[in-house]
């Protein structure tokens, strides 16, 4: 191992990276057998990471607890737009059908972190901690399309399965819209994603709004896009106290 790297810490690092892949929970004796780690050093990890919050006990399983959504948002500017844009997405849904979805920009995803249901039969599957990927979502598309790390990367700057063809397709589409469109027919969803940009310019968050249904009339997403874009604004309008503290 090298020199400075401590091992307590990687240790812990690749026991959420454990925990993260398994889609139902692992036991204490499951991580003790994938970390090929001493039980007592298990036990510790666990008991720190849940003391933190960050790993979550459920009967004899542990998963992701809410600290690990709470330390992805907490960039000062993504909590700022959050705080400032939930009261008016809430009420923009509050008489359709919908849910409204604020991310963070994640590595090759956008990061979920807060979803606004205002649906009476189903619930939306997107829960904060949701992962939406750059390709097959629309919040991905725009961070394809307004995010620089994505553009112009060379074969080394990118993951092997990155497609810079399709990614190109998908920011023009979305830069010529100003808005992104996915559809998931499993659900039989739509999503209409906005960027957030502060006043330097700086995409720091996506707003999105999930609707029923594989919406393709153009001026419905359009009108819907509008909504968003309103809301996107809030954050720029106005002397806010984020900025306040900035100067």
């Amino acid at each position: 191992m090298e020199r400075y790297v401590i091992p307590s810490v990687m240790q812990a690092l690749q026991l959420c990276k454990a925990i993260a892949e398994s889609r139902s929970g692992l036991s204490a004796s499951e991580i003790e057998s994938a970390l090929k780690l001493p039980r007592t050093s298990v036990f510790r990890l666990l008991r720190t990471l849940t003391s933190e919050r960050v790993v979550e006990k459920r009967g004899t399983k542990y998963f992701y607890g809410t600290r690990i959504y709470e330390i992805s948002a907490a960039n000062s500017r993504s909590r700022y737009v959050q705080r400032i844009v939930a009261p008016a997405l809430s009420k923009l849904i509050t008489t359709i059908n919908a849910s409204a979805i604020i991310c963070t920009l994640g590595d090759y995803c956008a990061f979920v972190i807060d979803v606004l249901d205002a649906r009476q039969k189903q619930i939306t599957t997107i829960r904060p901690g949701t992962k939406l990927p750059l390709f097959e979502s629309a919040a991905g598309h725009v961070m394809l399309a307004y995010l620089p790390k994505y553009q112009n990367m060379d074969d080394s700057k990118h993951l092997a399965n990155f497609d810079e063809k399709q990614a190109a397709t998908l920011r023009a589409t979305t830069c010529t819209r100003g808005f992104a469109v996915s559809h998931f027919a499993p659900r039989n969803v739509t999503l209409v994603a906005v960027p957030v940009f502060m006043r330097d310019g700086e995409l720091v968050s996506i707003l999105a709004i999930e609707l029923e249904g594989m919406i393709h009339d153009v001026k419905v997403l359009q009108a819907w896009s509008a909504k968003l874009k309103d809301i996107a604004r809030q954050p720029t309008t106005g002397a806010h106290p984020y900025e306040q503290d900035m100067q």
